[in-house]
């Protein structure tokens, strides 16, 4: 319903444009039944973004949902505005310190 209402569609409008009545898509939009992989296909179509976005959301929104400390999320939004390169030495700084702290959980257990 966020994304129908964000691009400026009515229900019925949807209904139309996907090919079924609005009563199903009412019926999805309130979470009461799943809708197919093929109507997910064409909502998303109609609606003009991708699959994953339209099941998951936003790339903000799944960040906000799945970071709980807002000081790490914070930096993660300030890491985006970064080059690639200077993304690219974040992620290595990162991907090694949880390396590391893997590697001292398994010789901690041993």
């Amino acid at each position: 319903k966020k994304f129908r209402v964000e691009k400026n569609f009515s229900q019925q409008e949807l209904a139309d444009a996907i090919g079924m009545h609005s009563t199903h898509l009412s019926r999805y939009e309130r979470n009461l039944t799943a809708p197919s992989i093929e109507v997910v296909k064409k909502i998303a179509e109609v609606l003009g973004m991708s699959i994953d976005t339209l099941i998951y959301g936003h790339q903000d929104e799944r960040a906000k949902g799945s970071i709980k400390d807002n000081e790490l999320l914070t930096m993660f939004a300030k890491v985006q505005s970064l080059s690639n390169k200077q993304q690219d030495t974040v992620k290595d700084f990162l991907s090694a310190f949880v390396l590391k702290t893997d590697l001292q959980k398994t010789l901690a257990a041993k």
